[in-house]
């Protein structure tokens, strides 16, 4: 806590992120790039885009407000603006800021474990 990402991620051994998805280039992203400390924080402790530095500039350099250019990189669409009626009660609760994901390996991960250990567990 506290400290650098880069230095804890090398101090734990953890190699650094990196961008994959099919999506990245609709963004400005490119797969295989390093996952930046900033990059992060925008993304998951901001809820906005991940070149929001950028964004923000260029936004601000062509006379956009501080508020309209802040805007302009804060992804998805706040809970207000929608007016469906099926989801007026869902305006009454607190929305997700985030989803935490599991990874697992491919089952031919745990197959190959398997019959590298089964025969040994049979004996």
């Amino acid at each position: 806590m506290g400290r650098p990402l880069r230095a804890a991620q090398d101090e734990a051994g953890v190699p650094p992120g990196v961008w994959k998805g099919q999506g990245l280039a609709a963004v400005g992203l490119v797969a295989g790039d390093v996952v930046t400390e900033r990059q992060a924080e925008l993304l998951l402790g901001e809820g906005r885009h991940p070149g929001a530095d950028r964004i923000e500039r260029e936004r601000l350099e062509a006379g956009d407000t501080p508020a309209k250019a802040l805007r302009a990189t804060v992804l998805g669409r706040p809970i207000e603006h929608n007016q469906s009626p099926e989801t007026e009660k869902a305006k009454e609760r607190t929305p997700w800021l985030a989803m935490d994901l599991v990874f697992r390996a491919p089952p031919t991960v745990h197959a190959a474990w398997a019959g590298n250990c089964l025969p040994e567990l049979l004996d």
